[in-house]
């Protein structure tokens, strides 16, 4: 609280103006009550009943940013028990004694990055929600992503009593899109269902096949074709859906 004196500026308006990055807070003012990297060591009694939360942010300033909302928000109470740069860093860590509840994690700008380190993050971590805190708009990638297991979509510039409000609700069982994404996502939907109807019945049958774990041998032994005709129809359904691996149409589907 002493930090929010110092700079006189009421902590909606500095949080919001922080993660724009349009108000550069100096650093000496993170000083005085910033936690180490990595995990954070908090009393097990105070801990009881509060949200345990963790950021995996590559930004330094956002991670300190969100350190001083969670560290000082009165209802409910979060505690900071996971600080990163990356998601790399998990294995880095060894057995927690306090594992994370929530987890912001922004999105890297590698799409299949993003995708293997949500999917990474939901087995270190499989009773945790991932809220995806970012400012990437990449429909494919956040919906993937939300298919490996994130629970929750969120622009960096949310407001911070919606931030503890949907950080509690999703904690809960809830989930949350952001409000000007979820018309994009409706949009995204049906150009997927589109596209899916462009696919011959015969197309739809190969996708089966693969999604049920055939090889291209096993798939032409189902329907009485050869495997080169087989590869021919997988060439057709991956340049319709504009994808370019198994893993990515299993994703598409699970959509």
């Amino acid at each position: 609280m002493v930090i929010l004196c110092h700079l006189s500026i009421p902590f909606s308006n500095l949080f919001l103006q922080c993660l724009t990055a349009s108000y550069i807070v100096p650093e000496k003012y993170f000083e005085s009550f910033m936690p180490s990297k990595g995990l954070l060591s908090i009393s097990p009694a105070k801990m009881e009943n509060n949200i345990k939360v963790g950021v995996i942010d590559n930004s330094d300033f956002i991670r300190k940013v969100l350190s001083i909302f969670l560290t000082t928000y009165k209802e409910p109470v979060f505690d900071l028990v996971l600080d990163l740069d990356t998601v790399d860093q998990i294995n880095q860590l060894g057995n927690l004694k306090t594992v994370p509840e929530i987890i912001l994690l922004d999105m890297d700008i590698s799409r299949i990055k993003s995708i293997e380190r949500t999917a990474l993050l939901q087995q270190y971590f499989p009773n945790c929600a991932i809220i995806l805190f970012t400012n990437n708009e990449d429909h494919d990638t956040i919906m993937e992503c939300i298919c490996a297991g994130a629970r929750g979509y969120l622009k960096k510039n949310i407001n911070h009593h919606k931030l503890a409000q949907v950080i509690m609700n999703i904690n809960q069982g809830g989930g949350y899109i952001s409000p000007s994404f979820t018309r994009k996502l409706f949009d995204y939907l049906q150009f997927k269902n589109n596209q899916f109807t462009e696919l011959t019945k015969r197309e739809q049958e190969i996708v089966e096949a693969i999604l049920d774990g055939l090889s291209y041998k096993l798939a032409a032994y189902r329907y009485g074709i050869s495997i080169d005709t087989v590869r021919d129809h997988i060439k057709r359904i991956y340049r319709k859906l504009k994808i370019n691996s198994k893993g990515e149409l299993s994703a598409l589907i699970r959509v």
